[in-house]
């Protein structure tokens, strides 16, 4: 159990602080956490607890830097939302449209919506890519031209963990007039807009 849960919380969201210090007390949280929410455009939530490093007894601080995971898949969905309200594309459209070399071995008819709606059959590669592959956007560009859905596109969903990301970056790249792959996209049209960041490591 956590003791040292600390930080702020507007009265209004007192639930939100007593979900935070439950997932604690519960055990669901056994390490070290924080949220932060926004209503507004002011922060009513900003809470912290547990550890950074709990087999050195480090407590949770300000300034904690932790690993974003899957929450990243909404950078994803936000900024091809914006692509979607400016007019660079629809979701309706298929992929193809934009990246014709795409449309190999079974994804000619995948849309956009069904890549951020995880329907692509597209979870996993089937090569096995390096670190320096997974910086270069035109090697991971041909390795998801050449993969075969996993299922037929638009009949079940399946949690693209791995590829979401990737498959979100190349259709940004694609649609983007500026052709920005998804880190520069964010950056300027997000962050620098809204004092916000995701810092690579």
């Amino acid at each position: 159990m956590a003791t040292n849960i600390f930080g702020y919380c507007d009265p209004k969201f007192a639930k939100v602080e007593n979900v935070f210090r439950k997932l604690f007390n519960d055990g669901w949280e056994f390490e070290g956490a924080s949220f932060s929410a926004y209503h507004k455009g002011k922060l009513v939530v900003d809470l912290k607890g547990g550890y950074s490093d709990s087999s050195s007894n480090a407590k949770w601080k300000d300034n904690t830097r932790t690993m974003i995971f899957s929450s990243s898949k909404a950078v994803g969905a936000i900024c091809m939302a914006i692509a979607v309200d400016r007019g660079y594309c629809k979701y309706e459209e298929k992929v193809s449209k934009y990246w014709p070399n795409f449309a190999k071995n079974g994804k000619e008819n995948i849309t956009i919506l069904q890549i951020v709606n995880h329907q692509a059959g597209l979870p996993i590669f089937d090569v096995d890519i390096s670190i320096e592959e997974c910086k270069d956007p035109d090697f991971i560009a041909g390795a998801i031209e050449n993969q075969t859905p996993l299922w037929e596109p638009g009949t079940k969903y399946g949690y693209h963990a791995i590829t979401y990301g990737w498959l979100v970056d190349q259709i940004i790249r694609r649609v983007d007039p500026e052709k920005r792959g998804i880190g520069q996209f964010f950056n300027e049209e997000i962050a620098q807009k809204y004092e916000n960041s995701v810092q690579q490591s």
